[in-house]
């Protein structure tokens, strides 16, 4: 037999015969690769036979990892003839080189073109979790209603955060989840390939579609979320981290609902040292207009700033707290969501505020939001320090007898000089 160039081996249902790279769908491999050969030319006549030996890059290149002899004449019903790469020699992760040979009786060896085979079994990002989508800008308070959907061309467009994930490669499927419930019990609602031009921009966009918005055909507090598959098919391993939207499609009758009020608060509007802020801040929600009814959901929303006036915010002192409307709230007239723990969400803010705000998303799917509720918090005793939970054991263990009760009432009627006297208020 002569010396000429044989037809590459082939891996079929495994690897796409037009993918240059031989990528290895994953988990296929476990139990070795099938290699399909196609009868070479001039096959070994009657009286001769030939000796088929593949080759895998990962082994010595004079170490075939299967063989098989043919008896002249050669069966052509046999071919294309399977032959196997153990799964053993498919590790690690990585790039190989696959061919095979065929040696007459003669001696004469006939080389095949090498294929390319990809092995990949990682997924994107490795093992760390992905971070959070990003909302457009003009999102405000990242509320979607009707008017936004109708100026953004009936969706909401949401960015992947810079730097891109790990290994992100061209190809990569980004899977868009938009659920009430984190992690997500909701189908992919959107789904985009990533092309390298994306990646080397670090600029990578998924749409949420406005139907998939109104597709629960209620208002309320949603999630977005992903997962990245590569070309492989490996997936992460959990979701990203949660975006939070609210939905408010479907508004309340009546406009605005009035703002939160601070029970724990003086008649100047603060929270001081006496009130143990540290023990959490409660926020009282008043049911009006008969729209609060049982199974209706509140959602508060929290901002610590560094101004009496709620102005300069603390970054880290956000909060969202959900409560849902019991029949004793209904009796009751008011619901109450006590802010904590203190850390994140007060021990910050020292000499300041706190801007509250509450939606109100009915059973029916409708909801409504209210106005801003603020309320002046001040740490700060009368000495300089500024007090917390240890200030306050410490103090305690210092005073004995009437000596307590006297500092008690001799700080409280200084804080009260302080505040009636311009330390603070909206127009500061």
């Amino acid at each position: 037999m002569p010396r000429v160039n044989l037809a590459r081996p082939e891996v079929p249902a495994i690897i796409d015969p037009a993918d240059p790279d031989g990528l290895v769908a994953t988990g296929t491999q476990i139990s070795g690769l099938e290699v399909l050969v196609p009868l070479w030319a001039l096959p070994a006549l009657p009286g001769e036979f030939d000796r088929l030996d593949l080759f895998w890059s990962g082994e010595s290149d004079d170490r075939p990892v299967a063989s098989e002899s043919f008896t002249g004449p050669v069966d052509p019903t046999q071919f294309p003839f399977p032959l196997t790469v153990d799964k053993n020699l498919l590790q690690p992760d990585g790039q190989y080189q696959l061919w095979y040979t065929v040696t007459n009786d003669a001696g004469a060896v006939a080389p095949s073109d090498r294929r390319t085979v990809t092995i990949d079994t990682r997924p994107p990002s490795y093992d760390k979790q992905l971070l959070a989508l990003l909302l457009p800008n003009d999102l405000v308070g990242g509320v979607i209603n009707e008017a936004y959907l109708e100026s953004h061309e009936d969706q909401v467009e949401l960015r992947l955060p810079i730097p891109v994930y790990l290994d992100a490669q061209e190809g990569d499927a980004v899977d868009l989840y938009w659920s009430q419930n984190n992690p997500p019990t909701t189908s992919v609602v959107a789904s985009v390939t990533v092309t390298q031009a994306q990646i080397d921009a670090e600029d990578i966009r998924i749409v949420l579609p406005g139907s998939a918005v109104r597709a629960p055909d209620r208002d309320g507090n949603f999630y977005a979320t992903y997962k990245v598959r590569d070309r492989a098919g490996n997936e992460t391993d959990s979701f990203s981290r949660e975006t939070p939207a609210t939905v408010a499609l479907k508004p309340l009758p009546g406009g605005d609902l009035p703002e939160p009020e601070f029970p724990g608060a003086d008649t100047y509007g603060y929270i001081n040292c006496d009130d143990e802020p540290w023990n959490g801040i409660a926020v009282r929600i008043s049911f009006v207009r008969n729209l609060f009814e049982y199974q209706d959901q509140i959602t508060l929303y929290w901002q610590g700033y560094r101004t009496f006036n709620g102005s300069d915010p603390i970054s880290g002192t956000e909060g969202v707290f959900t409560r849902t409307v019991s029949a004793q709230n209904v009796t009751d007239g008011y619901l109450d969501i006590l802010v904590e723990p203190f850390i994140p969400h007060i021990e910050p803010i020292l000499e300041g505020s706190a801007l509250a705000t509450y939606r109100l998303t009915k059973v029916s799917g409708q909801s409504g939001a209210s106005e801003e509720g603020l309320v002046k918090i001040n740490r700060k005793l009368p000495s300089g320090e500024i007090c917390g939970p240890t200030t306050l054991a410490m103090l305690s263990d210092s005073r004995s007898g009437d000596g307590c009760s006297v500092c008690r009432k001799v700080r409280r009627f200084i804080a009260r000089v302080f505040q009636a006297f311009g330390r603070g208020g909206r127009g500061k």
